[in-house]
């Protein structure tokens, strides 16, 4: 795991580098407001909910 400040996310995601971005908040603040894209993920189902290339790049909010 490596953190990564907002420049580096947008460089990525102008680059195509980013699989999937992931919200690990609830349910109502994703729904409030949620970065372009990104898909609901709460914390108790990370492991069973992620994409199976491990190296792929996932990010995390």
């Amino acid at each position: 795991m490596q953190t990564i400040t907002l420049e580096q996310l947008r460089q990525a995601l102008a680059e195509g580098r980013v699989e999937q971005i992931f919200d690990n908040r609830g349910p109502g603040s994703f729904g409030t407001l949620h970065i372009k894209g990104a898909k609901l993920l709460p914390v108790s189902e990370v492991k069973t909910g992620l994409p199976p290339d491990r190296d792929a790049m996932l990010v995390f909010y």
